[in-house]
């Protein structure tokens, strides 16, 4: 495999599917080039001609679910009914800011002493770089790119370098919708090249979806430049069980929270944190309903659990898993690498899991529940605020009022009650602390990459 190549390996049988050049530097230039007449082209359109071709980008995806899926889970091994759901929250925010963008950039008029007229405005900046990860490959881009575009900023994409064919797919939607070459614009380099690009001045920003270290990497960049980030990081979320919740309720709640995408999310719920005196009920209903879970070829619909995206990453999971064990981890299923071709794990669950342990303190990116026992209510709280990440938190009781006080003293950027954390286009998703910074969807990530300007007029 050339070393100037993205190469795509389907990680349920190792075969090597796909490959696509990578730019040189200058076509990195030229790329960057096409982007500064793209945003020219893009900054004059009115809203509503924004918004009609953001109308087409959620048509197109709807009607190419198929093609969607199938590259999708080629690449990175995700089940096909999870491809199609990504599909349906993709078009649902890209429709969001096509339905909203007019209201979002629309003049917002102040009362101030002594102006004829004075007002708030919205302008766009220049060209946002969004540095996408691979494990939500749709999902992911239009998070960052319908926002900007609404707002007339045009979309450089650095995608995961395991996706390519995804990236490529995804460009071809954004062109076939009337946002050319230049106004959404792919990036096939290698993380190498990401300071140069940050460093041309039709940048105006950058937004990360990743791992705290390329977080921390992209801010220093992004800092010294003195243009805007937005970072969304890792997370070990909690999911806490109350003592007056419906067991199977509970486990259900707890097994899509933790092994949908086969545990390759950051805001999955990673950590089981279960009052003592449900602790056993709910563990033997996990480990029972976690071993009924069907591994198999993504692409089939009986499959609930495909493979990992990557090997390697799979070899790290593992690793994390022996040495939780070493520090006092009980496995109580899985837990091993599945012999045979492709990057397979088997779904795991963990108990005797406590502060300190890596299944406690790190974040197990794949099938692996890590069971945490509480002594009470307090002082499941307090385990689930015992982290430097804060993405998400979810809270199961039929007490509602009761879960949502509990929901409202989580650390975290997003508190469910009742459900895993959720993306929907109306809600602000984000965390806290080493989780990251700013906001994506809703009204809330609209505004992150615009100018947001004051105007006013004196009287004569």
């Amino acid at each position: 495999m050339s070393r100037n190549t993205l190469t795509a390996v389907n990680p349920a049988t190792d075969e090597v599917i796909g490959q696509h050049e990578m730019l040189d530097e200058q076509g990195v230039r030229d790329k960057l080039d096409a982007t500064r007449r793209g945003y020219n082209e893009l900054r004059p359109l009115t809203v509503a001609e924004r918004a009609r071709k953001l109308h087409a980008v959620a048509d197109l995806i709807e009607q190419r679910q198929a093609d969607i899926g199938e590259v999708i889970c080629r690449e990175m091994g995700k089940k096909f009914s999870g491809v199609i759901a990504e599909t349906r929250i993709s078009a649902a925010i890209v429709r969001f800011y096509a339905d909203h963008a007019e209201e979002f950039m629309a003049p917002k008029p102040k009362q101030v002493p002594g102006a004829q007229k004075a007002e708030v405005v919205r302008d766009p900046m220049g060209a946002v770089l969004g540095i996408m990860p691979w494990n939500y490959p749709l999902y992911q881009v239009v998070r960052f790119a319908a926002p900007n575009l609404a707002g007339g900023n045009a979309c450089l994409l650095k995608h995961a370098s395991n996706v390519p064919g995804s990236a490529k797919l995804i460009t071809q939607l954004f062109h076939d919708a009337g946002f050319e070459e230049g106004t959404f614009t792919w990036l096939p380099v290698s993380s190498g090249a990401i300071e140069g690009i940050l460093r041309d001045p039709i940048v105006c920003g950058v937004t990360l979806t990743g791992s705290e270290e390329a977080g921390q990497a992209v801010a220093r960049i992004a800092g010294e430049l003195i243009k805007p980030s937005v970072l969304e990081l890792g997370g070990i979320d909690p999911l806490i069980v109350l003592d007056d919740a419906d067991v199977d309720k509970a486990v259900e709640i707890a097994i899509e929270g933790r092994f949908d995408n086969t545990g390759q999310s950051c805001a999955a719920s990673k950590r089981l944190i279960v009052v003592e005196s449900m602790v056993e009920r709910f563990t033997e209903r996990l480990v029972d309903q976690v071993q009924k879970l069907r591994i198999g070829n993504p692409l089939d619909e009986d499959t609930d659990i495909g493979p990992m995206s990557r090997k390697d990453l799979r070899d790290d999971l593992h690793d994390q898993v022996k040495r939780a064990v070493q520090n006092g981890a009980q496995i109580e299923t899985g837990g091993q690498v599945l012999e045979r071709p492709g990057a397979w794990y088997a779904p795991t669950v963990l108990t005797n899991v406590a502060p300190g342990n890596p299944a406690f303190d790190e974040e197990l990116f794949g099938p692996v529940a890590s069971v945490i026992t509480a002594d009470n209510v307090e002082h499941a709280i307090e385990l689930a605020n015992h982290s430097t990440y804060g993405l998400g938190g979810t809270v199961v009781g039929q007490d509602l009022e009761r879960a949502e006080a509990v929901a409202r003293r989580l650390d975290v950027g997003m508190s469910f009650v009742n459900r895993p954390t959720t993306p929907f286009a109306e809600l602000p998703f984000g965390g806290v602390k080493r989780s990251g910074y700013g906001r994506e969807q809703s009204e809330y990530g609209f505004g992150e990459f615009l100018n947001v300007r004051t105007v006013y007029v004196a009287d004569a």
